[in-house]
């Protein structure tokens, strides 16, 4: 029976989260992005949208109650996910390189050239690499137990002296309380396991055995997107999980103070002298990169320059508000601490779930977040699903965060995206809307073997069980994945206790 609330609920929240995407587009916008670029600030909606669904479609599918909520949940799973791939891979790409080509390319003649030329490239070595996977690894083992023979005890057999003999430790098979000797019947059960209480039934296992088939080529998509976007969660969520709640905490701690005129001259002019320096650097790099084509070295260059740049520029903030603005407004630093304390406890959270619950599968120790999520969705349906919300949009901020943290200390893989209010540049949007995509994936994933007792029943959770997590050799690396993110934790948090403040590359040209 369709579920009108339900109904309801999946059409509202969506258009909400679209609405909040346009709030942030006229938030963050760069000036000069105002009223121009509407391609990519579509696209960057929809990206959010698609993200957020993916993520909100978990407990949806909890209160879909296996079907008899009335959605076609596994249907739904697979769209969402196709569609969430073809942005992740196609079409933000493509919408970024279009935004950057500034200058019509050569080779192809316009713009719109350009564009294609690097999405294809993309698409090209994403097809390929799935195919070929697809070929080998496409086969899913599902582990299963073959089950000889299961029966109900009658009356219990009696031995020669007349008393009951113990089902349980029996060396025979006792069929509706006959014993049987047949030397077939027993070489059967000669390797099996046997299972039961002694008394009302017996059951006799052989050894597992694997149940193969090749999954459909839309779910092998989805398990690739999801394989890529494990890689880019264990990296950028384990560094972010650290990393959100030191750098609110520690931007507090380090908060611009009042200063006199000549302290701000002082600074002034130092900030002067560096970005002189770095004008010149910006100028070689430029003049040795004739047509845009840069060498390894050079792109190693640039990514340092702009990190470079991006600190400079932070500094310069830092010091008119010192000055300028006297400070700044406290309270926002005493909200901005508050915020990293609750940052600070939701990753101890989820670190001490890690441990207690997801590193212990099979028998976990502790249910813990389980036990939270159900314990409030027994309460009120909707103060589970929003906690749920809030512990999964906080693992793809994580994401966002690790990203921008990686990119300030290894700048030399590729070029930093940041985020500014008033200041933030469209394809800086595309990159982290791109990159919460391709993470989306995994992070639903990740939530359905963390909160496996409150989605056990769901789609998703039989998809990914019985298909994606058993794929020849794949599968072997959802059994590694956990233990990388805490281990990517652990690491993160020694690196920044070491060096807690981000310093500008030294650039060597």
């Amino acid at each position: 029976m369709v579920n009108i609330f339900l109904i309801i609920v999946a059409v509202v929240i969506p258009a909400l989260v679209a609405l909040g995407g346009l709030y942030l587009i006229v938030y963050f916008q760069h000036p000069d992005d105002k009223n121009v670029a509407y391609f990519p600030k579509v696209i960057v909606i929809l990206g959010i949208t698609l993200a957020a669904v993916s993520v909100l479609m978990l407990p949806l599918d909890v209160a879909n109650n296996g079907g008899q909520g009335g959605f076609p949940m596994e249907t739904l799973w697979i769209v969402v996910y196709i569609i969430t791939g073809c942005f992740a891979i196609v079409i933000c790409p493509f919408a970024m390189f279009f935004y950057e080509s500034e200058e019509a390319d050569p080779g192809s003649g316009s713009q719109l050239g350009g564009a294609l030329k690097g999405t294809i490239a993309i698409m090209f070595v994403f097809v390929a690499l799935t195919i070929l996977l697809y070929v080998f690894f496409g086969v899913a083992e599902v582990p299963t137990i073959n089950v000889l023979i299961r029966f109900k005890i009658k009356d219990p057999p009696l031995d020669a002296e007349g008393k009951p003999i113990n089902i349980a430790t029996s060396k025979y098979a006792f069929i509706l309380g006959t014993a049987s000797t047949d030397s077939t019947v027993l070489n059967a059960f000669k390797n099996s396991t046997k299972a039961g209480d002694g008394t009302g039934y017996i059951e006799y296992r052989s050894n597992k055995e694997f149940l193969q088939f090749r999954v459909s080529i839309a779910l092998f998509i989805i398990t690739m997107v999801a394989f890529f976007g494990w890689l880019l969660f264990i990296i950028f969520g384990g560094i972010g999980i650290v990393a959100l709640p030191f750098d609110m905490i520690a931007d507090f701690k380090n908060r611009p103070q009042r200063i006199p005129y000549d302290k701000y001259l002082e600074r002034k002019k130092k900030i002067g002298d560096r970005s002189i320096e770095l004008l010149e650097i910006g100028r070689t790099i430029h003049a040795r990169s004739p047509g845009g084509i840069m060498s390894k070295r050079d792109r190693r260059n640039y990514n340092r320059f702009r990190q470079s740049v991006f600190l400079l520029e932070e500094d310069y903030e830092r010091l008119k508000i010192s000055y300028k603005r006297q400070g700044g407004k406290v309270i926002l630093y005493y909200a901005q601490f508050i915020g990293g304390f609750v940052c600070l406890v939701i990753s101890l959270a989820w670190l001490l779930h890690i441990i207690i619950y997801m590193i212990t599968q099979p028998e976990p120790f502790h249910p813990f977040l389980n036990s939270l999520v159900m314990a409030l969705d027994d309460a009120w349906s909707f103060l589970g699903t929003i906690v749920y919300g809030l512990l999964s949009f906080y693992l793809l901020f994580c994401v966002i965060k690790g990203n921008f943290k990686f990119g300030l200390r290894l700048f030399f893989l590729f070029p930093i995206h940041p985020m500014r209010v008033g200041g933030t540049m469209m394809n800086a949007f595309l990159f982290n809307v791109g990159l919460i995509l391709i993470t989306s994936v995994s992070v639903t994933q990740f939530c359905t073997m963390a909160f496996s007792q409150y989605t056990s029943t769901t789609a998703i959770n039989s998809l990914f069980e019985t298909a994606v997590r058993n794929l020849k050799i794949l599968k072997w690396f959802w059994l590694v994945y956990i233990f990388a993110i805490f281990i990517m934790a652990i690491l993160s948090a020694i690196v920044l206790f070491i060096k807690p403040k981000d310093k500008p590359a030294k650039i060597k040209l």
